[in-house]
């Protein structure tokens, strides 16, 4: 039997509200002739290398240790966080976990032990290109970056791309340009010359033009229109006769966006009201890593600090959700807070507390409702992830192939989780245990039908004690498998 080839294209940012035959016509193509998953989430962090690192894995953060965009790790860096957007500190990172930056095996290393071929292309960071196959060098496969040779490995095949095609264009917004070279690049050598197995084919748009100038803006039209059209292109190489019957191709975003409509600096606040906090850094005893979604570290983890700065937190009009570590398996050990666990993110690098900025419904100047609070350099009226809105959580996936159904529109829960373990039992690998996802199987042409999962929604609420705070947390089960549908504060 020939052997099939899995072909993801990552549509970074790519809200589901988002889709229309006006920007999307061919996502809702393949969804058409494939597989629609229509329920569709993000692990939380809604970040990038989170969910990246989820693709591979088919793990949560608090599984497999990326935590959020940039970790926390004095040890690797003194004086600021750990930026795993650059491809060298992604390497440097790994070394210091002893080949443990991801604790869990990935869909690269699996590949690389069944003699099986992985290619990972992006037009995105260097850090996300490399997270798609972190092993690149040690197992090979290849691992092509638009920024240039030396994020790419190997460097010859890198050296060759760009006598054949010419450096990579310069980043835009839109990003179009460099959506159709990589594109190019795959299918005009990278395929032809490796016959990967399975390949990551990572559009940075229109995610890049979304943080700059906003979701609705007349440029991030542009861009979803433009990765769209490169989409096409693939779809249609994939149906070309000497392929027709042996490619699948995965379409996906790795997360939605919100806009940010007012900014606070969380470690000006609380070294003006609590304790001295660093940037990134130790004062003291304090460090926050800001963005939408936040981090504090406390040295020693003492208990009477993080609930002093987590009761803060909770009175603070900027602040949604806050998890700590649990006390069980839904309250946090500060009494008000959610566990970590509850949402995927309990693990050694988190940080003591978790902590969102306030999300809510109001519109944008384009009519796009999702707002925020946000700590990062972003503009007001961009946009940004990272999250428990829908807005964030509720992302797109289609599927189709000679692997998937065809016409067909599946009614349950989906996830990045998912999409690993799937992969390996179509591909007839063993699942790690570690995987946290399900196999899809009611959407796969071998076992069309298969059924009997159902859907269990639950959730959860826990208020501050003596104050107006309380937040709550939407889910839904499918099997072992939980997907996270929403959270909001009150008070």
């Amino acid at each position: 039997m020939a052997q099939h080839h899995f072909v993801i294209v990552g549509l970074d940012g790519l809200r589901a509200d988002m889709v229309s035959p006006e920007t999307t016509p061919h996502f809702l193509r393949l969804a058409q002739q494939g597989v629609h998953f229509s329920q569709h989430h993000s692990v939380f962090p809604t970040a990038t290398r989170v969910n990246i690192a989820s693709l591979v894995t088919g793990a949560y953060s608090g599984t497999h240790g990326i935590v959020n965009n940039a970790i926390f790790e004095p040890a690797i860096s003194s004086k600021t966080w750990v930026d795993l957007g650059k491809y060298d500190v992604v390497e440097a990172a790994d070394a210091h976990y002893r080949g443990q930056l991801l604790c869990t095996p990935s869909l690269g290393e699996i590949l690389a032990e069944h003699g099986d071929t992985m290619l990972a292309i992006s037009s995105g960071t260097t850090g996300s290109n490399r997270l798609m196959h972190h092993k690149v060098k040690t197992l090979g496969g290849v691992g092509f970056s638009a920024h240039g040779i030396p994020a790419c490995y190997p460097a010859d095949e890198a050296e060759a791309v760009v006598a054949k095609f010419g450096p990579a264009p310069a980043m835009g917004m839109p990003d179009s340009a460099r959506a159709e070279y990589i594109t190019n690049v795959f299918l005009h050598h990278l395929f032809p010359r490796h016959q990967a197995r399975v390949t990551i084919l990572w559009f940075s748009d229109p995610d890049k033009t979304y943080h700059a100038l906003g979701i609705g803006s007349p440029e991030s039209l542009q861009a979803i229109r433009a990765v769209d059209a490169q989409l096409g292109r693939l779809l249609d190489w994939s149906q070309e006769s000497d392929r027709a019957g042996r490619v699948n191709v995965l379409a996906l975003s790795d997360h939605g966006h919100v806009t940010v409509r007012d900014k606070v600096s969380v470690n000006e606040a609380l070294s003006a009201d609590v304790t001295p906090a660093g940037r990134g850094y130790y004062t003291d005893q304090v460090a926050v890593v800001p963005s939408l979604t936040g981090e504090i570290h406390v040295q020693h983890h003492d208990p009477k600090l993080v609930s002093r700065i987590a009761q803060w937190l909770m009175s603070q009009p900027w602040c949604g959700s806050v998890f700590t570590q649990g006390q069980n398996e839904v309250e946090g050990i500060v009494p008000g807070t959610l566990a970590r666990s509850l949402v995927g993110n309990d693990h050694a690098r988190s940080g003591d507390i978790v902590y969102i900025m306030r999300t809510d419904d109001e519109r944008n100047t384009h009519g796009l409702p999702g707002s925020c609070y946000d700590d990062s350099s972003l503009p007001l009226g961009g946009s940004t992830h990272g999250g428990l809105s829908p807005y964030e959580l509720q992302n797109v996936f289609a599927a189709a192939g000679p692997d998937f159904r065809a016409g067909h529109t599946n009614p349950l829960p989906s996830g990045t989780v998912d999409v690993m373990p799937t992969l390996l039992h179509l591909m007839g690998y063993p699942i790690p245990p570690s995987v946290d996802g399900r196999v899809l199987s009611e959407a796969l042409a071998q076992s069309a039908g298969a059924g009997g999962a159902m859907a269990e929604p639950a959730a959860y609420g826990v208020a501050a004690k003596g104050r107006s705070y309380c937040q709550y947390l939407e889910t839904t089960r499918v099997d072992k498998t939980v997907y996270l549908e929403r959270a909001w504060v009150e008070g």
